[in-house]
């Protein structure tokens, strides 16, 4: 067992063994593929032809619930499952069958992300296939896209990844409203609504929808308790029958009114968790603000002697471990964006409250502590901090973050908020935002899908086809010349020149990036209606709408581009050696490139490249035009409208995000070798993380270039990786040192830091005996996995990460 972080656990019978025994079973689990869920869609779906697709989609999902298998984890407070089987992830076809089909042989042998599957599983999936293909949201989108998207995906400068087969996600439920009104109260609002004698058709359909959903939801609460009581009935342990006769009892009827304790609160905001994955194969659904809305619950609950703080620490930490039940499968392509079975679930505490006071409470200390408990990947565990929290909280954070497991991400209330609010989104609003999936964020309960991960944009890409005059050497690929003229050749005069070169095809490509996603978010309104999630969404049931259509109060979302930072050091390396210096010439450069730096001349060349600057280094040279690469998107920005735009949302734009999960490694496989001495084939740099290896001068230096960047503007997340020796937070001191760290990153108006404290030799350990390194949590990029789960070449970028001292 576990020691605790700073909470020293009473004598009241709780069971605390029994958590590592439940942490053990989540992490030897095993990854498989379950049809339960396609094979009753798929039935559904064929009883109701003719019908509205939001009907079919919420009959759908009553008729799944009503018949998927469930089960309850032996010794588990918490209940409700995804799937037939622990870990197990369903097959969603209403989105994508083909790659489906094309994998199930492929799926256990896979480098990283295996899903084991059985010969009944494939012989489901073949059958019903058939009803589905060319029928789904992934043929919806092929069939509209332009010849411009098509070639810029062959370039290898677009990727839609998820947008254009699987559903959104990327939403926070009001969880504060559902705890006090629960479901029942919601149907009848539905059922009054439809009194409305000028309702549209689809605003009929939807209030429709969201009655059979909700109904739905209700009726799999109550088979959990038909089998809670079943299994007490045979249990001998008397502790466990009473366990499970307080679950028989609460499923019953479970939000037929509010949440009426704390416990049933957790299993409610669990449940919802589950459903919103059961109805739609998106990910980064997520649990927001949850010290704050669970805080009344928790405060009634101990003040009438009914909880305490044991009881309530118990319970966070099986609901964080029910959340490495679930799980999502992804085409292999797209898992090299996303690699480490990630759900992206994201629990924030800590941080300012809408009226701008501290909310750190209790509960927030708990969950810290539920999250040393289990050290799992899920749920992506978050800390809000600013420059009034109490510096116990923040050591209390120090002390998880130097367990290694890579949590808590840290995130500055003071940039996150002003980047929201200059939005246009009130300050009230702005100061209850949440992290929503990996770093991007947004207002809980009132933003509807996407703060980012819409189309991904390989800026290093783009800058390798501007040293080609618009030519992509890979496929030869030329859409627009930078010279006007054909052929790969050009020849820049100057620095000018060659900025303008980048700010034309950054362009270009945006324009094509965004025509994309508004294809997708097309689709999208039809193939991704959800009325259970919609429905807790403020505005949604006002509006009638879903979120797709226009159901939320405010629609932020952003797109996912790769290696500003590998841009901004290759265009200084230019800028120094070519134009200024003149130590290098153009061709030089270009040849040496080509070359992957290979030959003797080649070497002496990338010897001087590796001798300028980089950003991250605290070198004002390098980091302004880093700066300047942020700038030149996000003056861009202004232009591009949302498909929901006056659709009903008070707000609706795009903002940026740096929130690439694993992309920044498969998009460099696809980039020949870079102006900043990157080799080819090599990870792009993370986020706004210095690339790999380049950041010499120590961690304040780190932070000192990140604040010269256009931060608050960054306003759906800026992602900061770092990594720290063991040592670096070892001893009292060292963790007073690490806490001045945090607090200096929130005066520079750092928007986000994440640490993995983890030597390389236990990451190489690690890779050699991977059967003995199942415990290790890594930090990959706006989320934790288990390291061994990963790709090589994930796992070798990490590695690659500079490993800081004090």
């Amino acid at each position: 067992m576990k020691d605790f972080l700073f909470y020293t656990p009473a004598a009241s019978g709780v069971d605390w063994k029994r958590i590592d025994s439940l942490r053990h079973v989540m992490e030897k689990r095993t990854a498989s593929i379950c049809s339960q869920r396609a094979l009753l869609y798929t039935q559904s779906f064929q009883e109701s032809e003719g019908e509205p697709y939001i009907i079919r989609k919420a009959k759908a999902f009553a008729h799944t619930l009503a018949h998927m298998d469930i089960y309850i984890q032996p010794h588990s407070l918490i209940f409700g499952n995804q799937a037939s089987a622990n870990f197990a992830a369903p097959i969603f076809p209403e989105y994508s069958i083909q790659w489906v089909i094309d994998e199930l042989e492929a799926f256990d042998q896979r480098s990283g992300d295996v899903f084991q599957i059985s010969e009944e599983v494939k012989q489901d999936l073949k059958r019903i296939a058939p009803y589905w293909l060319q029928h789904t949201h992934e043929d919806e989108v092929n069939a509209h896209l332009s010849e411009n998207i098509r070639l810029a995906e062959k370039q290898g400068v677009l990727h839609r990844g998820g947008i254009s087969m699987s559903g959104d996600g990327h939403i926070v439920p009001d969880h504060e409203m559902l705890l006090q009104r629960g479901f029942r109260s919601i149907i009848d609002e539905a059922k009054h609504a439809l009194t409305n004698t000028d309702l549209q058709d689809a605003q009929r359909n939807y209030y429709q929808a969201v009655i059979i959903s909700l109904e739905g939801a209700l009726l799999f609460f109550q088979r959990f308790a038909k089998l809670a009581e079943e299994m007490a009935e045979h249990e001998q342990d008397e502790k466990r029958r009473q366990e499970l006769r307080v679950i028989a009892q609460m499923a019953g009827t479970m939000m037929e009114q509010g949440a009426r304790s704390f416990y049933e609160g957790v299993e409610v905001c669990y449940m919802v968790h589950v459903l919103q994955m059961i109805e739609s194969n998106g990910h980064s659904f997520c649990y927001g603000r949850f010290d704050q809305y669970m805080r009344k619950l928790y405060e009634q609950d101990v003040e009438r002697g009914v909880l305490t703080k044991d009881q309530a620490l118990e319970i966070i930490t099986h609901m964080f471990i029910m959340n490495s039940s679930c799980n999502k499968v992804r085409p292999y392509g797209h898992t090299k964006y996303s690699q480490g079975y990630p759900l992206y679930s994201n629990l924030v505490v800590g941080g300012k409250t809408p009226q701008g006071s501290d909310g750190t409470n209790e509960l927030s200390y708990l969950c810290i502590e539920a999250m040393h408990l289990t050290s799992l990947a899920e749920p992506n565990f978050s800390v809000r901090y600013h420059l009034e929290t109490p510096r116990q909280f923040l050591k209390a954070a120090a002390l998880l973050i130097r367990t290694g497991c890579g949590m808590p991400s840290m995130f500055n209330d003071e940039v996150a908020a002003k980047g929201i609010e200059d939005l246009g989104i009130p300050k009230e609003d702005a100061l209850d935002y949440c992290p929503i999936g990996c770093v991007e964020t947004g207002v809980p309960g009132k933003y509807g899908h996407r703060a980012t991960g819409m189309t991904y944009v390989n800026w290093g890409k783009v800058l390798e086809i501007l040293l080609h005059n618009g030519v992509d050497p890979a496929s030869g690929i030329q859409m627009l010349s930078v010279n006007g003229q054909g052929g790969d050749a050009v020849t820049f005069e100057n620095y000018e020149e060659l900025w303008q070169g980048w700010e034309k095809l950054l362009k270009f490509y945006s324009d094509i990036s965004v025509e994309c996603d508004a294809i997708c978010d097309d689709s999208l309104v039809k193939y991704d209606a959800d009325p259970f999630a919609s429905c807790f969404i403020q505005d949604s049931m006002k509006l009638g709408k879903t979120l797709k259509e226009g159901g939320c109060r405010y629609d932020v979302i952003s797109q996912s581009n790769i290696g500003p930072c590998v841009v901004g050091n290759a265009l200084y390396a230019i800028k120094k050696l070519v134009f200024e210096e003149q130590s290098v010439t153009w061709e030089e450069l270009m040849t040496a490139m080509q070359d992957n730096w290979q030959s003797l001349e080649s070497a002496r060349i990338h010897k001087k490249i590796r001798h300028v600057a980089k950003f991250g280094n605290d070198d004002d040279a390098v980091d302004e035009i880093v700066k300047d690469v942020f700038d030149s998107y996000l003056k861009l920005l202004p232009q591009y409208r949302t498909q929901r735009y006056q659709q009903g949302p008070a707000v609706s734009c795009y903002t940026m995000s740096t929130s690439n999960i694993t992309s920044y490694v498969p998009n460099g496989f696809v980039v020949g070798a870079t102006p900043d001495g990157r080799f080819a084939g090599t990870p792009l740099n993370e986020g706004c993380s210095p690339t790999q290896g380049t950041d010499t001068s120590g961690p304040t230096a780190v932070i000192n270039s990140v604040a010269k960047l256009p931060n608050e503007q960054v306003a759906a997340g800026q992602l900061l990786n770092m990594r720290f020796s063991s040592g670096a937070l070892a001893g009292e001191e060292n963790l007073d040192k690490f806490v001045d760290f945090l607090m200096a990153s929130a005066k520079k108006h750092i928007y986000h830091n994440q640490f993995n404290v983890i030597d390389s030799a236990t990451l190489r350990l690690a890779q050699e005996h991977p059967q003995d390194y199942t415990d290790l949590i890594v930090r990959v990029a706006g989320y934790c996995a288990q390291f061994v789960s990963l790709m090589p070449e994930a796992q070798e970028a990490i590695i690659a990460r500079t490993e800081n001292t004090w």
